[in-house]
């Protein structure tokens, strides 16, 4: 279309019938031509049809105020009385089309009668029948035998007879629904009846019969179309499942929307070997407070002979103005619980339950917690007993950090706990040597950070003292004074530089312009020694050797034990970035620490044998490659054995979306008998096997024990409307227990699925797992524009 044209007389002549019948529209245009050429003419200018140069959504009108447009071959009737349009008859108002080979309309009554080929299309919803007959603004009426489209949720199918209702409301009558394509209907739900509000997004239908390649498969008196995220009540995907130990595992999880902020589920289930078990899940949010409380109960299991629960609370409440309560409270009824019947399909085993109750209050920079934590530690490995956590009844900690206007940075952490210990006469070990008894501790520090774009030096002293009042156990007691107070300092300087040029002897390697860096840094600590081997370890475990933990003030995480340093970190990390998107493609780092007196303080005694003056070398490697390729590498090398006594590595190949394979290996080589003590290596992946079916698993394997950790093996069909998972897992619980378990799962896209959602089980086992989608995509405004 040209940007500009002039207006002339293009009207057709008046009909030489009946002068009483007019064409409303070509009566409009001649008039509206006629007024724009005189116009045109005394003015002598010419006018201009500006184009937006971009699709525009403009603010919805009320159908009473909006125009209304008509097209046909031929039309009869009486100006502002009944129009007759036939020959590709279409009435347009507002975002509402009708079509029809014959339309009658009424202006008075606003009523269209549409014989022969009757469409409706408004949004997004489409409607053809052979009659129908409509209230314009009220939007009313009814179709007979139609066809139709919901393109909102995807689905489509056709009826008896369709009701157009007040309120955008949509009744079908003796339906039949699928959101396959019409060329491949796998699968279609024929009820009697369905009710569709489009103001409040819900469609129910009643007596639906579910047929799968023309089977019945499923009867349901009431079912509910997904037709977006909103909460509304009703039976969910039911799941089943198979394992080793349960049999049969089926669940029909109702839900309950209570309340925009209120909800329930509950959870029937049906163990085979074991019972019946129900479960439930409330969840609430209100302004000044939110929580969920979960439960279980599976009465007189049938192979442990007794009742099994589990019960679950979380619960935060706004108390006043930066002072908040909350609780943390779980427990079940026995060690085995989890292992036997409480697992999710995440694969997450939790043996260790919180209960905890507490308050935080944040007043003037100082945040304070108050609490008390006790501890429900399962044990169902009877080789391998799991030791008991200390437990705080109570604990009261205040942190308070500020900034200066002179740069300097302050910080202050108290802390008083009283620890206990549950089940003191079964769990003694030389972790655990005393009963109970309190601890008090003061960390102060004060830094001042010196920053520039090439280079930071931050010195930093710190002052920690701690003081205990402990009870032994009897077995250990010698009669001394268990009261012991420690306050010692802390001197580091932190500092190191950032060099940088451009390298464009990369270039023909990567592709691009690319930076490289030269990151050098130096971190030294000094902490005096003293004697500590007789206080207790509440809280406390070695931090462990790493990269994080070699640039750090003390070698153990806790309270009750201070690391003496005299000590030199020195290390070097390169980088290649990209110089047009800032991407990092290539880091390397290498570290070691220089120790000049050699530390003493250990864990759990003194060390008395000669320091190495060097710790081991570190050195880490990370890429992000082009095609998706990366490797991600640490190793530990000690000098003493030459070995290396740490390693870990994992290769990521992932070039396309629901393409990739993991590759990771693991070792551990204990530096005093050179032998390994941790030889394990995993590959996981997902892969297109054809065109519509796709592949998932993971295969972990421990050499030292010879023994198959983990193994998952899964299959994906995606038919386009619907898609089919079937996965296969085998995992070690314990050293003497091992569980078998299948998953099947059909989702049915905009309509449900059945069958345990082994999802989040993939998710878990493979890193970066995407599943295929059954998810309509969404609607753009101008899908159904026409």
């Amino acid at each position: 279309m040209p940007k500009s044209f002039q207006h002339s007389r293009v009207c057709p002549p008046f009909p030489k019938s009946k002068l009483t019948y007019w064409l409303v529209g070509v009566w409009t245009c001649c008039f509206s031509a006629n007024i724009l050429a005189q116009n045109a003419n005394s003015a002598q200018e010419t006018l201009s049809l500006k184009l937006e140069d971009q699709l525009l959504v403009r603010p919805p009108v009320l159908d009473e105020q909006s125009p209304t447009f008509t097209s046909s071959k031929k039309v009869d009737g009486v100006v502002d009385r009944v129009m007759k349009l036939e020959g590709d008859a279409v009435m347009r108002r507002n975002r509402t089309v009708i079509k029809g080979d014959v339309i009658t309309y009424d202006p008075d009554t606003d009523i269209a009668d549409i014989e022969g080929n009757a469409v409706l299309l408004k949004e997004t919803t489409y409607f053809k029948g052979p009659r129908a007959k409509l209230r314009l603004d009220a939007q009313e009426g009814w179709m007979d035998t139609p066809i139709f489209e919901l393109r909102n949720i995807g689905g489509s199918g056709e009826a008896q007879r369709v009701d157009f209702l007040p309120d955008d409301q949509i009744e079908f009558q003796k339906l039949k629904y699928t959101t396959c394509r019409p060329d491949n209907v796998d699968w279609y739900i024929k009820a009697s009846r369905m009710d569709v509000e489009q103001d409040t997004n819900s469609a129910v239908g009643r007596n639906g019969v579910l047929h799968f390649f023309n089977v019945p498969v499923l009867y349901t008196p009431a079912f509910a179309l997904p037709t977006n995220s909103e909460r509304r009540s009703g039976f969910l995907s039911p799941t089943y499942g198979r394992s080793n130990r349960n049999g049969w595992d089926i669940r029909v999880p109702y839900y309950i929307n209570i309340a925009p902020n209120r909800d329930m589920t509950l959870f029937p289930r049906y163990l085979q070997n074991r019972g019946e078990q129900i479960g439930t899940e409330f969840r609430y949010l209100d302004r000044n407070y939110a929580g969920t409380l979960t439960a279980e109960y599976l009465s007189d299991d049938k192979l442990y002979k007794k009742d099994r629960w589990a019960f679950g609370i979380k619960h935060v409440q706004n108390v006043a103005q930066g002072i908040q309560a909350y609780s943390d409270f779980s427990k079940v009824s026995d060690d085995f619980y989890v292992d036997d019947v409480g697992r999710n399909l995440s694969g997450v085993v939790n043996r260790q339950f919180n209960q905890e109750i507490g308050a935080r209050t944040a007043i003037q920079g100082w945040t304070v917690l108050t609490r008390v934590q006790k501890f429900q530690t399962l044990q169902p490995d009877p080789t391998i007993p799991t030791v008991l956590p200390y437990e705080r009844e109570p604990q009261i900690n205040a942190r308070y950090g500020k900034m200066s206007a002179q740069g300097f940075q302050w910080n202050v952490e108290t802390d008083f706990t009283r620890f206990t210990l549950p089940n003191r006469q079964l769990f003694i070990n030389p972790s655990r040597v005393f009963s109970d008894g309190n601890r008090a501790y003061v960390n102060t520090s004060v830094a001042r950070p010196f920053l520039t774009p090439g280079y930071y030096f931050t010195p930093k002293v710190s002052l920690r003292s701690v003081s205990y009042d402990v009870n032994q156990f009897q077995q250990y007691s010698t009669g001394g004074n268990f009261n012991r107070n420690i306050t010692l300092p802390t001197l580091s300087l932190d500092s190191g530089m950032v060099l940088e040029r451009d390298a464009f002897e990369l270039k023909p390697m990567f592709g691009r312009n690319m930076l490289m860096t030269l990151e050098p840094r130096a971190f030294y600590v000094y902490t005096p020694y003293r004697q500590q081997s007789d206080l207790p370890i509440f809280d406390t475990a070695d931090a462990g050797f790493g990269i994080a933990q070699i640039f750090s003030e003390n070698t153990f995480a806790g309270n009750d034990r201070i690391a003496d340093n005299n000590k030199l970190t020195v290390g070097v990390t390169s980088r290649f970035i990209d110089a047009d998107s800032g991407v990092e493609r290539f880091r390397t780092i290498f570290a070691q620490r220089t120790d000049f007196d050699g530390q003493r303080v250990g864990l759990y005694s003194e060390s008395t044998t000669p320091a190495r003056k060097r710790s081991d070398l570190l050195a880490g490697l990370s890429t992000r490659l082009a095609g998706n390729f990366n490797v991600d590498g640490v190793a530990q090398y000690n000098e003493d054995i030459a070995k290396i006594v740490q390693q870990t590595v994992t290769l990521g190949y992932r070039p396309e979306l629901r393409k990739l394979v993991n590759v990771s290996y693991r070792r551990t080589i204990d530096p005093t008998s050179a032998r390994a003590s941790l030889d394990q290596y995993e590959i996981s992946g997902q892969w297109p096997i054809t065109r519509k079916w796709y592949g998932v698993a993971r295969y972990n394997y421990d050499l030292i024990s010879d023994r198959v950790l983990n193994r998952l093996m899964g299959l994906e069909y995606d038919a386009d409307c619907w898609v089919v998972r079937v996965v296969q897992r085998r995992f070690q619980n314990t050293t003497v227990l091992a569980t078998s378990e299948i998953f099947m799962q059909i989702d049915f896209k905009g309509f449900s699925g059945f069958g345990s959602n082994p999802i989040n089980l993939i998710r878990f086992n493979v890193p970066g797992y995407e599943p295929v989608s059954v998810n309509p995509a969404p609607i753009s405004p101008f899908e159904s524009y026409e």
